[in-house]
């Protein structure tokens, strides 16, 4: 299954902008640096996965100075992740 998704804020710039589309591909397996939709709080983030611990993953927008995730909101459940971006592909960010 695929999804379309419209970025909003600007917390993952450089890699992807305000407003920008992407395609998000439906998926259970993830990987440190994924780029994932996931459902926090009752409403989606577009979220890089920098850690992955006993079915939780640790999300993080690429600019911090911008960004609400798990520095905030902590861990989330692998099973509260829509998605993967399958397009555009960006390099990943150094972490």
């Amino acid at each position: 299954m695929w999804y379309l998704r419209r970025v909003v804020g600007n917390s993952m710039k450089p890699a992807y902008r305000r407003g920008q589309v992407v395609l998000i591909g439906h998926a259970r397996q993830f990987r440190i640096n994924d780029v994932v939709v996931a459902f926090v709080d009752r409403r989606e983030v577009l979220k890089r996965i920098t850690d992955i611990k006993d079915g939780k993953v640790y999300l993080l927008g690429d600019n911090a100075e911008t960004s609400t995730d798990s520095r905030t909101y902590g861990w989330v459940q692998d099973r509260h992740i829509v998605g993967k971006v399958v397009w555009p592909k960006k390099r990943q960010r150094m972490l």
